[in-house]
């Protein structure tokens, strides 16, 4: 009887473990608990082998779910690896058994091509966030649908931010009957009356660089008055530690950290440290009426965000590459307006005058520009490789005197009849080609005979 039921519970188990879920997630680290936690507490210690695959869009989510994981499991907890390098994490499974990894499809599909990680220990093979994954294009697809081919009996739990046609697609072939779970907050609230959603400008950084960027964000906005907006508790932290560096106190009544909620506060600037996830937020932040709003966003995440604000977003370039070149082309417009203050010639205007049957005007606008700065570029491609003797030659006022100028050499004789070493010629002997054979007089001789 005993045995009986002990045969039930491990079929019971198994049942659990192989049963495919679907969780409909906003993309947060309090969802990586969700769905995470409970896979990880039917991982068994003294089973050995890795056995639970979590495959992320990139090496920085991998790297966020391990961090979850960490800090609120610890370090005695089930640890999930990430797998930033197949060649680094193989090291790492050649010294201590791994029991839950996280990474991307191509480098997990290259720890089971080269036999590292072992397809029969793998008990689940969860997707985060498996929209996003879809999203990177066909070669990331393909390595999906191969990773999912050779852990084939491994349980799915699908996470995703809604249902989408091609979600419910990529279900029906690979996790068929799934149990659906989680109830996301798709829909947004009516909006009170006089209130509408705010333009929302973003920054895109990496997410293991959103302290630097808030940084520059801050001396470039300048704002007289912002709340700085984190999700989590880690997340508040960082920002306020930042605010502490550049000279702010925690009573600051002007920039200060709020958790979530920026409450009924009127506020200048609204910074977003993590952009986002559901549309509630960004409503709460409309009933603040805030001057300007920005939010740092890791480029994954700015297709939801622009579906959350509705299409009312703007990029936000810092000070840099990108900076930089907005202002040559705003010196370039200053050169143009210029050109037009002064005025157009007739004949430049009728020899244009055929293409605006064909063309639009700022299309012949473009194409000038575009000839303009193609030949500019060939010109200083041209000036930088000339060889030096090549190049322009100084003026007589700019060009240096040599030693022997400055010394005031002797001017009887021509400059390059004084100058002597082994490349240049002695002009005050004849050569040998001026020379007559042996045995036949000098031409003056001839002469005279």
């Amino acid at each position: 009887m005993a045995e009986l039921e002990e045969v039930e519970e491990r079929a019971s188990a198994h049942a659990a473990r192989a049963q495919n879920l679907v969780y409909t997630l906003p993309h947060t680290t309090e969802s990586i608990a969700e769905f995470l936690t409970p896979i990880l507490s039917r991982v068994d210690p003294a089973g050995g082998g890795t056995q639970v695959v979590v495959v992320t869009r990139d090496a920085e989510t991998a790297l966020t779910i391990s961090e979850t994981i960490l800090r609120i499991s610890g370090p005695a907890a089930i640890e999930v690896v990430p797998i930033t390098s197949a060649a680094r994490a193989g090291r790492i499974f050649r010294t201590r058994p791994v029991l839950a990894v996280a990474g991307t499809a191509l480098e997990l599909g290259a720890l089971v091509r080269a036999s590292v990680l072992k397809a029969e220990s793998v008990r689940t093979i969860a997707m985060a966030w498996v929209d996003d994954i879809l999203d990177e294009g066909a070669a990331t697809v393909s390595a999906l649908e191969a990773l999912l081919g050779e852990l084939g009996n491994a349980a799915r739990v699908i996470v995703a931010r809604k249902s989408t046609p091609a979600l419910e697609d990529f279900v029906e072939r690979y996790a068929r009957r799934a149990r659906r779970m989680g109830a996301p907050e798709t829909e947004a609230p009516e909006m009170p009356p006089g209130y509408e959603l705010p333009i929302v400008r973003y920054v895109s950084v990496a997410r293991s660089a959103r302290a630097a960027a808030l940084r520059k964000l801050l001396d470039d906005l300048d704002p007289p008055s912002a709340v700085i907006v984190a999700r989590d508790a880690a997340a508040a932290s960082e920002a306020t530690q930042i605010l502490r560096t550049l000279g702010y106190h925690q009573d600051d009544k002007t920039i200060n950290v709020a958790r979530g909620d920026v409450g009924n506060t009127t506020v200048h600037t609204i910074i977003f440290y993590q952009p986002p996830v559901t549309p509630a937020e960004l409503q709460r932040v409309a009933v603040a009426k805030p001057v300007d709003v920005v939010a740092l966003a890791a480029p994954g995440e700015v297709a939801w965000l622009r579906e959350l604000a509705c299409g009312r977003l703007t990029p936000f370039n810092l000070h840099g590459p990108e900076r930089r070149a907005r202002d040559r082309d705003e010196a370039v417009r200053e050169e143009l307006r210029a050109v037009l203050a002064r005025g157009i010639t007739p004949r430049e205007v009728i020899s244009l005058e055929p293409l605006l049957r064909e063309f639009d005007a700022t299309e012949l606008a473009a194409a000038a520009l575009h000839i303009l700065e193609r030949d500019r570029a060939q010109r200083r491609a041209a000036e930088a490789n000339q060889p030096p003797a090549a190049r322009p030659r100084p003026a007589d006022g700019d060009r240096p005197r040599n030693d022997r100028q400055d010394r005031g050499a002797p001017r009887g004789r021509p400059e390059a009849m004084r100058r002597s070493g082994p490349d240049r010629p002695d002009l005050t002997r004849r050569s040998g080609q001026d020379r007559p054979p042996r045995g036949v007089p000098p031409r003056r001789n001839r002469d005279r005979s």
